[in-house]
């Protein structure tokens, strides 16, 4: 036993099985490695080719409107996906014979996951982006822009922008200025007519007060009743007295003839007691009558002060609203100085617009020695109606120095007032005299352009040259979701894809054009040409949107274009817009998003109308009516050029609607430049650039002409699936190197298992 163990026969072997052994762990370890990594890497590229393969399968008809979306169901993209995946892979090919990997697909792991479609405005609009890159249509539309840099109409159009917004604006300060003037001028009437009043009333006042005065002299009422009261006592004494004496007479007369001498002496002084009492009687009613008039001249005094009183009130609310309308008038009026300095101080960038400028400088503009003259003459003419009040409630007694001092007061205040009125009448007569030629002339204008907007509503039409109305209406009802076919809960397209994308469903467009009222309408169309020429200094995406619109949408005119050679256009799209069931207006839908034809076409007639009047208008405003510019109106001339313009413009809408080009403006730009119905479509849609609801509209469109829903048009998709291949050697020692992450596939058994996941975009 000892020499078994000491001996060293067979130690090169064990050495040797010492040493082979890890190395062949080593290697069976280092194969099944290599071999799960060619299995990853074939599981991925499989993955990959399988997603690709779902989407070939792409939508023709959405192909046809430039777009790509999956064309098939979910359960078919899974099918695809599955079958492309497991032949893909190495189990699958030479079945039955070797295969050093063996990669086998394990089934229910395979997964096809929609993350994008086209309802993603995202996502739509890099599509749009994508196919009109490459499209001549979009040259077209930088040609238009550079076109309109290059023929010089930003100065004029900007000219005109301006003009209209300083008439406007100046317009509105001088109607608030001559407002308030003439509220003053009325309230100054009154101030005037009531003074005349008032003087009259009480110079006779006055007059009566002091003959009451110069008859009752010194006396006062209490004095004059205690004489009275005295002469009535002494009347009675006399009145007894002789009562008396004809008692006496009475008794003497019944004694007999003896008593006759006694009786002419009674006689005698009855007689003087008679006379007496005559005198006393006479004195009596003299008092009487003097008590009278004081009692009329208290009242009458009492009355004039409160009478005074109240009109020196009436006086005081007057000038209350005369001062404060002058005040604001004068607000105005430095305003309107401080605009037209800034009007008339501004630089000339060239020679456009220089004589309608020329009506800035005839503006009216009051100095200030005006509002001052005003408003201390109406505060002169109120202090001296004060005096007067004071003169009047400080006398008691009408003496002559008193009188005197009343009525030079009464005269005072009114000598006054005659001088006011008679200076400042004058001028504001002018002043209204003008302001009111200016309104007829206002008037005469904006009836003229009225009288065309009139006809120009009636020439609107476009719709009957579709399909039925009940047609359209029932198209509508599904791209809006409104109508008589359409419940409170069914929703349209363009709400659909709006909800979609977390924006505002609610139907209809900010952008209102109409042709009712003449001032309105002119003033906002020379808006435009400011809007127009801030849209068309940087180029955006919104152009390739735009572009999109109008080459994959049908519009007006779109069957009645022609080339060069007078034949009618022909489409180059896959999809005619001209065969669209929403016939001859869709892009007008894009740009406005009414629920009918007939507003969708109005608003772009009105539109039209309305830039072609601002082009006509900024022509004649480039030569104007020397008569109008003295005037000092700027609105007035603007309207008088908007009425020379709308004629024009009215015919330049009959040729466009018709399908004609019409020349930009001989007097404005140089070279010529012609355009079409479809090219004010493009600029309205450059100027009125929102791609959200626009984009919306669109894919309202393409849904009711494709009848595919958007929101199941996918774009990008992600693809997982799951594949295994079988271990050869040492599953255990796997099995330990799963956990560091270094594998990539799970060992279950003597299996591997690996997921693998691809995302694929159009």
């Amino acid at each position: 036993m000892k020499r078994f163990v000491r001996s060293e026969r067979g130690a090169v072997s064990v050495y040797l099985i010492l040493i082979i052994v890890p190395v062949f762990l080593f290697q069976a370890v280092l194969i099944d490695f290599a071999r799960i990594k060619l299995a990853e890497k074939e599981t991925e590229s499989a993955v990959k080719a399988a997603a690709r393969s779902v989407m070939s399968s792409f939508d023709t008809e959405l192909q046809a409107m430039g777009l790509y979306g999956l064309g098939i169901s979910q359960e078919k993209a899974e099918e695809v996906f599955r079958t492309v995946f497991a032949n893909n892979l190495s189990s699958q090919v030479s079945s039955g014979a070797f295969h050093y990997v063996g990669t086998k697909a394990i089934d229910h792991g395979e997964r096809v996951k929609p993350v994008y479609a086209l309802a993603s405005h995202e996502i739509f609009e890099r599509q749009l982006l994508e196919d009109m890159k490459i499209k001549a249509p979009i040259e077209f539309t930088l040609e238009i822009t550079d076109k309109f840099r290059k023929t010089g109409t930003k100065a004029p159009f900007q000219f005109g922008s301006q003009f209209s917004k300083e008439a406007a604006e100046l317009e509105k300060l001088i109607d608030q200025r001559e407002k308030q003037l003439d509220e003053a001028w009325q309230s100054s009437e009154e101030l005037y007519h009531k003074t005349s009043l008032y003087h009259s009333k009480y110079q006779s006042r006055i007059t009566e007060l002091d003959g009451l005065a110069s008859q009752i002299g010194i006396h006062t009422a209490d004095e004059v009743r205690n004489e009275i009261v005295q002469v009535e006592n002494q009347l009675q004494s006399v009145q007894a007295s002789i009562r008396d004496l004809d008692m006496s007479i009475a008794a003497i007369s019944r004694a007999g003839s003896g008593g006759v001498a006694g009786i002419r002496a009674i006689l005698e002084s009855r007689q003087a007691l008679g006379t007496q009492a005559q005198l006393l009687s006479q004195k009596l009613n003299d008092l009487q009558n003097l008590l009278q008039l004081i009692i009329k001249y208290v009242v009458l005094l009492a009355a004039t002060k409160l009478e005074v009183q109240a009109n020196a009130k009436e006086i005081g609310l007057l000038q209350q609203e005369i001062e404060p309308a002058l005040r604001t008038a004068k607000q105005q009026n430095d305003d309107i100085r401080t605009k037209l300095n800034g009007i008339t101080s501004r630089p000339n960038t060239g020679n456009a617009g220089t004589s309608a400028n020329e009506v800035f400088q005839s503006v009216p503009v009051m100095g200030d020695e005006y509002f001052y003259k005003y408003q201390t003459a109406i505060a002169s003419i109120t202090a001296l109606f004060t005096a007067f009040h004071e003169v009047v409630d400080s006398v008691q007694l009408y003496t002559a120095e008193n009188t005197n001092k009343a009525n030079q007061a009464n005269d005072a205040y009114w000598k006054e007032s005659q001088e006011f009125y008679n200076k400042q009448s004058v001028l504001e007569r002018t002043r209204m005299e003008q302001n009111s030629a200016i309104s007829a002339n206002k008037q005469q204008q904006k009836s003229k352009i009225q009288m065309i907007l009139d006809q120009a509503k009636q020439s609107i039409g476009g719709c009957s040259l579709v399909n039925a109305q009940s047609s359209d209406d029932e198209r509508y009802d599904r791209l809006q979701g409104t109508g008589s076919q359409s419940s409170s809960s069914t929703k349209g397209f363009y709400q659909k894809y709006r909800e979609a994308n977390a924006q505002e469903a609610a139907i209809g467009s900010e952008i209102a054009y109409d042709l009712e009222k003449s001032e309105p309408v002119s003033l906002k169309a020379m808006d435009m040409l400011a809007a127009f020429n801030n849209a068309a200094e940087v180029m955006r995406n919104e152009l390739y949107v735009n572009e999109y619109a109008l080459t994959k949408f049908n519009y007006r005119t779109i069957a009645l274009e022609k080339d060069q050679t007078g034949n009618p256009k022909t489409s180059s799209e896959r999809a005619d817009p001209r065969t669209h069931a929403l016939a001859n207006q869709e892009v007008e839908y894009v740009l406005y998003g009414f629920s009918s034809c007939s507003a969708n076409i109005s608003s772009a007639y009105a539109e039209m109308f309305s830039f072609r009047l601002a082009i006509r208008t900024v022509e004649a405003l480039l030569d104007p009516k020397k008569e109008l510019l003295n005037l000092g109106s700027p609105l007035l001339v603007l309207l008088a050029a908007a009425a020379e313009g709308a004629v024009l413009a009215f015919q330049d809408m009959t040729k466009l609607v018709n399908g004609e080009a019409v020349e930009l403006s001989a007097k404005i730009a140089a070279p010529a430049l012609s355009l079409t119905y479809k090219d004010y479509l493009r600029v309205f849609m450059l100027i009125h650039s929102n791609n959200t609801k626009q984009m919306a509209r669109m894919q309202a469109l393409i849904e009711l002409e494709t009848g595919r829903d958007l929101m199941q048009a996918t774009t990008y998709l992600q693809g997982n699936a799951s594949s295994d291949i079988k271990l050869w050697f040492i599953p255990q020692i796997m099995k330990l190197l799963d956990g560091s992450g270094l594998l990539g596939c799970k060992v279950t058994g003597n299996r591997c298992q690996f997921s693998s996941s691809a995302a694929v975009a159009y």
